[in-house]
């Protein structure tokens, strides 16, 4: 029985490869393959999707009594987290139904650490590269009964070209395998061995049909070439570091997501913390006003919303609900303390109640 489940197994992913490549219709076969397979018995066929994180952390929260700078502070409760923005995207699908799978990099004790955490907090199986130097840690002092928090980063690790080959190479590996339906890059790059990782990550994923899912800045933006990911989402002071501007006014990033769909990008987003959000879908162009709510942690909403899209984007759901869950994601992220920690039906909720107010087409 075990032996005729996998047969069917690799014809069902023959079957979905097939059906993608039909020009047009892409979205809804591959949905309709997977829905059908998804309420076969003994089918075990749901897609992974890949998250990779070229800069991860042990996010550690410090919470400590009311205090003054040099005081001798004592704490009142520690919490870890293993954090990088990718390693919240996969917390955050998984909170949603998905199948995910952490990339990244991880080196000495607190690397060790945070392969523990994934594995026995979140449920997740990570494919790790080993580095030489050490995970770095951010230790986040929140004061209690507050909101009030100070975050203290440790160094960037320095990541060798041959780490940076073995991380390519372990994507590719997991990309030649049937089963994969989405590649989500996230985050920063730590160091120049690093800064072209995410453009030969786009290159393999879209190569090979997969949708391609990206979320970073700086040096990793800037080598983006050649191939474009599918979806393409920076925050406003990320959007002005790639136009050289201190800050962008709306122009702007119009004009920004105008490039970035010349290049190919199918869904472009620039987000603004609780302010309204700019979308654009194709030829189509939205202010996304995020809910009212009670942030009480806002760090991870921007990985939450990127989750969000893979969710909708795997769904085939249609471009304005997309947009709303993502930001009901967004939304339910920043009511929970974990980065990724979301309650999908909060999420659902705030998704109704997000406004979408048309800008208009594109040419």
């Amino acid at each position: 029985m075990a032996a005729r489940s996998e047969r069917f197994r690799h014809r069902s992913v023959a079957l979905k490869l097939n059906l993608r490549r039909m020009e047009g219709s892409m979205d809804l076969c591959e949905a309709f393959v997977w829905v059908v397979i998804s309420f076969l018995p003994g089918m075990d066929c749901f897609p992974m999707i890949l998250c990779v994180t070229l800069n991860p952390c042990l996010d550690k929260t410090l919470t400590v009594p009311s205090w003054r700078r040099g005081d001798l502070v004592r704490g009142v409760a520690v919490r870890e987290v293993v954090g990088g923005k990718g390693n919240n995207v996969a917390r955050a699908l998984k909170r949603l139904g998905r199948s995910a799978r952490p990339v990244t990099f991880l080196g000495g004790w607190v690397g060790q650490h945070c392969g523990e955490l994934l594995h026995r907090d979140d449920g997740l199986d990570p494919i790790t590269v080993l580095t030489e130097a050490p995970t770095r840690v951010i230790l986040t002092v929140l004061t209690q009964s507050t909101t009030e928090q100070t975050a203290f980063f440790d160094p960037d690790p320095a990541i060798t070209p041959a780490e940076a080959d073995a991380l390519i190479d372990r994507v590719q590996q997991a990309l030649s395998q049937p089963g994969v339906s989405a590649l989500t890059l996230s985050g920063s790059s730590p160091s120049p061995a690093t800064h072209g990782v995410y453009s030969d990550l786009v290159s393999l994923g879209r190569t090979r049909r997969i949708p391609v899912f990206l979320d970073t800045y700086g040096p990793a933006l800037e080598g983006i070439w050649g191939f474009w990911p599918s979806v393409l989402q920076l925050n406003r002071r990320e959007a002005a570091g790639q136009v050289g501007k201190s800050a962008v006014n709306d122009q702007d990033v119009l004009s920004l997501l105008a490039n970035w769909h010349r290049h190919g990008v199918t869904c472009g987003m620039v987000t603004d913390g609780p302010n309204p959000a700019l979308v654009q879908v194709r030829e189509k162009r939205y202010w996304a006003i995020p809910p009212a709510i009670h942030a009480l942690n806002p760090i991870g909403s921007g990985d939450s919303l990127l989750a969000g899209l893979v969710d909708a984007w795997l769904a085939g759901t249609d471009t304005e609900p997309m947009i709303c869950h993502a930001m009901g994601c967004a939304a339910a992220n920043a009511v929970v303390w974990d980065a990724g920690a979301i309650d999908p039906e909060q999420a659902k909720r705030f998704a109704g109640e997000v406004i979408l107010e048309p800008i208009g087409r594109v040419g």
